[in-house]
């Protein structure tokens, strides 16, 4: 991408289905440092039941509604796509709380010759002294931006952005997938020769899970958009079984993860070990179910 010489005009999507924590995602958004007469907001409802959505976007000024109650998510933002205007497009959810710098900080990477940035995503609990074991096991191993920025140049949506000529290049997400068609365009994206740095500085804060039956749902959304992307790319073979070092003790991930500054008491570290232990032994659960029904052909929930 040629470096940019002016601010451009910036699109930011929000996705929401019944959420209520999207007002103060749009309260975040309003206080950005980026010119407000350069930003446009477009909120795209993928389906609510009731009018909180509308409500929430009515409120505040310079932000757009669009219904796209098809698909999920990602049909969604790419219904959104189309219908903004911007030369730069930021991806964030309804559950985020963006820095008042975020779009200032994405921009400036993306004027030096970035063609998308992977922001930092700061996971934050109810009580950090005092997290759920979800909380706890989310404060240290979700969304690692950086990582996945070294391991084949993904990103996630929760803080995510690019210009419209690298999405336009890439392509729209691939909305067959329930889940990871971000990671997936973004690693298209790099395959194509574009670039995705890492932006420390570009900030959204985002809750952590609260409860294991949260953490489940996500490990079975995960797990099966995996499988679909495989069988999309051509390999067809049945969900895999999980691998046997699936079945050992996380001890050597709990150790490392105690160490974390972001654990701040001695409640909060004990709160990952539990966490750890749950997290592997469901996702083998999961994989193991979800494998079994692949076998035998019944209809995944």
């Amino acid at each position: 991408m040629a470096t940019m010489t002016s601010l451009p005009r910036v699109s930011v999507i929000v996705p929401v289905r019944d959420d209520p924590r999207l007002s103060a995602c749009l309260a975040a958004l309003a206080r950005q440092t980026y010119p407000a007469e350069l930003v446009e907001v477009v909120v795209v409802d993928n389906g609510s039941k009731d009018g909180q959505a509308l409500a929430a976007a009515s409120a505040q000024p310079g932000v757009r509604y669009l219904a796209e109650p098809s698909g999920g998510s990602y049909t969604a933002r790419n219904a959104a796509v189309l219908a903004s205007a911007g030369e730069v497009l930021a991806f964030t959810d309804a559950d985020c709380l963006p820095e008042p710098t975020w779009l200032e900080r994405a921009v400036d990477e993306l004027r030096e010759g970035a063609d998308i940035v992977a922001g930092h995503v700061a996971v934050y609990a109810r009580d950090p002294a005092r997290p759920h074991p979800v909380e706890a096991y989310e404060l240290v191993h979700a969304f690692p931006q950086e990582t996945y920025v070294a391991r084949g140049g993904a990103a996630v949506t929760a803080n995510m952005c690019t210009t419209r000529t690298a999405f336009d290049r890439a392509g729209p997400f691939r909305d067959a997938l329930r889940s990871g068609a971000d990671i997936e365009w973004a690693q298209r994206a790099n395959h194509l020769g574009l670039r995705t740095v890492y932006g420390a500085r570009a900030v959204v804060h985002h809750p952590a899970r609260e409860s294991y039956a949260a953490l489940r749902t996500k490990l079975r959304r995960v797990m099966v958009g995996r499988h679909e992307r495989d069988v999309l790319d051509g390999r067809t073979g049945p969900a895999p079984w999980p691998p046997l070092r699936s079945l050992v003790p996380p001890l050597g991930s709990a150790r490392r993860g105690m160490r974390d500054e972001r654990l701040t008491t001695p409640r909060a570290r004990a709160a990952l070990l539990v966490g750890e232990f749950y997290h592997r032994y469901v996702a083998a659960w999961v994989a193991t179910d979800l494998a079994l029904r692949d076998r035998f052909g019944r209809t995944r929930r």
